[in-house]
């Protein structure tokens, strides 16, 4: 595939993305429509225009040059679905365990043999991601609802 075609599919995957993500600021409550949705609007802006200005700088290139999206795409799509699974697992598990799980393994299967390293290396991020949600912002991150028992 070449370097071009890609720049223009993911040029105008941006500008509808800056579109919905504008278009999603009319169903917010009116107490956040001059503080989140004035954010997300200017959000929605950006990238629009930085959507806009690739589309045309992808246009105008004559670049030939083939992009390998993977050596081997067979891991690379056992990658995507257990990408998939984790983000469907951390619903019943909840974000700490899943992760504590899923970046080992995912480490080991991508090529790194030091599992001890990738071990701390997992509780060292889901440390830093707790710490900055949960501590830092106040938002929860998703709970165990099938080890303490709780309803989905």
């Amino acid at each position: 595939m070449s370097k071009k075609y890609i720049d223009i599919v993911l040029s105008i995957f941006f500008i509808i993305l800056a579109v919905l993500l504008y278009r999603s600021t009319a169903t917010f409550p009116k107490s956040a429509l001059f503080t989140t949705a004035v954010y997300i609007k200017f959000l929605a802006y950006l990238l629009a225009i930085t959507g806009f200005v690739q589309l045309v700088k992808s246009i105008r290139s004559d670049a030939t040059i083939t992009v390998i999206f993977a050596k081997n795409p067979k891991n690379f799509f056992i990658l995507i679905l257990s990408l998939i699974v984790y983000v469907w697992i951390i619903r019943y598990v909840g974000f700490i365990i899943s992760t504590l799980i899923f970046l080992p393994v995912t480490m080991r299967y991508m090529g790194y043999k030091k599992f001890r390293k990738s071990i701390i290396i997992s509780a060292g991020i889901t440390l830093f991601v707790y710490v900055l949600f949960v501590q830092i912002f106040s938002i929860q991150l998703p709970e165990a609802t099938i080890i303490f028992g709780a309803s989905l």
